[in-house]
């Protein structure tokens, strides 16, 4: 339900005996909408076209 390391922490939690089989469910269950499309071929990528790109500056790496 997640592409990022919150899964993998609910997995590693469970693989390690630090939370139980139903903790992990509890905790992996669909909590909000996500729209992730994967492009497999080049092909696939070329019917995307870039519209723009914005800096991001993380304030907690600056401090």
């Amino acid at each position: 339900p997640m592409a990022d390391d919150t899964i993998w922490d609910y997995v590693n939690g469970f693989t390690s005996g630090q939370i139980s089989r139903e903790a992990f469910w509890v905790l992996a269950k669909f909590k909000h909408p996500t729209h992730q499309i994967s492009f497999h071929t080049v092909n696939a990528l070329h019917c995307l076209t870039f519209e723009r790109s914005e800096p991001i500056h993380d304030r907690k790496a600056e401090k």
